[in-house]
């Protein structure tokens, strides 16, 4: 049944039309197994995106986890220390698997002329 008809034969049912019940129920069943193979579909291919993606940042995040010390460092002294060409923003969201499993924290360092800033440190 495609959904021209489904749709047809669902209206005529609201409008009091004598319809096959079950050859509608069948439809309506088959278009959300359809569905739901489609939405399956998109979030494989959605995952191994991002997969992909955090493969990619792996090397980029070692390089930044192999600075951090027990002395607290900024964001921007890390990428000088590692020798990285990324921006100071993307940091907390490199170093955030770090900070989850405890091995690096995260500290607030006064920083003259620019006031508190987000610092590392070994955890």
């Amino acid at each position: 049944m495609t959904n021209r008809e489904l749709y047809l034969s669902t209206i005529a049912y609201l409008n009091g039309e004598e319809v096959d019940t079950a050859e509608l129920r069948a439809g309506f069943v088959n278009a959300i197994a359809k569905l739901d193979a489609t939405n399956e579909k998109r979030k494989a291919a959605s995952a191994a995106k991002a997969a992909e993606k955090q493969a990619e940042k792996q090397p980029i995040r070692d390089a930044l986890f192999a600075v951090v010390t027990d002395e607290p460092r900024t964001a921007t002294e890390l990428i000088e220390a590692a020798g990285l060409d990324i921006k100071p923003a993307s940091v907390p969201s490199l170093m955030r698997p770090f900070v989850e499993d405890g091995s690096v924290a995260k500290v607030d360092i006064k920083v003259k002329g620019k006031g508190t800033q987000r610092g590392y440190v070994r955890g």
